[in-house]
């Protein structure tokens, strides 16, 4: 195990000593296996809609998750939450589209980590741009639980990153958004700025790059996440 997955380890059971929360306590209880390849694993693929940019000032709003089992996709575990504002959606509204009156019935901040946190247990997270909404859910936990939580993220903006620069392409970074991405695979065009639209195509995306990086050798998830970095 290398340093810094042994570092993951200690920093997961570090943080699960100070859980307290039962939800929280379970999810830190059942850390994924990283020694199979995707066809081999459990997987969540999430993505977040918030208010901002900013994890300390602004809030989550959407969250929405796809699984993908033993190599597919699991549309009939898909879920997509909106979740309570306290401050509103302000101008946010123009990108994502969700306005203060769609969140009139919206479950809580501590409600959405509930139900996601159940999904995730046992499974790696994978995620476009994985960093900020990481930042969100960390600040989340924070905020609910009053401490942060562990993640093993697979990021495929990431993974699309290095396979460019491996390839010895100079490229512009707008080739890293999501659906340019997708594209570059031939995969369906979804919708933008919507969680459940963006977690199927990360999902879709992940498995994409998963075939082409691996080739005829599948690589495990241990192998896929240190390709990234």
């Amino acid at each position: 195990m290398s340093t810094k997955l042994s570092f993951r380890w200690l920093n997961r059971w570090l943080l699960g000593l100070k859980a307290k929360h039962q939800t929280a306590i379970n999810y830190m209880a059942q850390p994924s296996d990283l020694s199979g390849s995707i066809a081999q694993s459990e997987l969540l693929s999430i993505d977040l809609e918030m208010t901002g940019l900013n994890p300390k000032k602004h809030e989550v709003i959407s969250m929405a998750w796809v699984p993908i089992i033993n190599g597919e996709i699991v549309l009939s575990q898909a879920q997509t939450l909106l979740i309570k504002a306290d401050n509103g959606v302000g101008d946010s509204a123009i990108i994502h589209g969700i306005v203060d009156s769609d969140l009139k019935h919206a479950v809580s901040l501590a409600q959405g980590l509930e139900q996601l946190l159940q999904a995730m247990q046992g499974r790696v997270l994978v995620a476009h741009h994985g960093a900020l909404d990481i930042a969100f859910l960390q600040q989340g936990a924070q905020k609910v639980y009053g401490h942060k939580l562990s993640f093993q993220l697979l990021d495929t903006l990431l993974l699309e990153s290095k396979r460019l620069s491996r390839q010895g392409e100079h490229f512009d970074k707008q080739l890293l958004r999501l659906h340019r991405c997708c594209e570059r695979y031939h995969l369906p065009a979804l919708r933008a700025h919507n969680a459940l639209s963006d977690a199927l195509a990360t999902a879709q995306l992940l498995l994409a790059q998963s075939a082409v990086i691996g080739g005829a050798q599948p690589l495990t998830l241990k192998q896929l996440m240190k390709y990234s970095h």
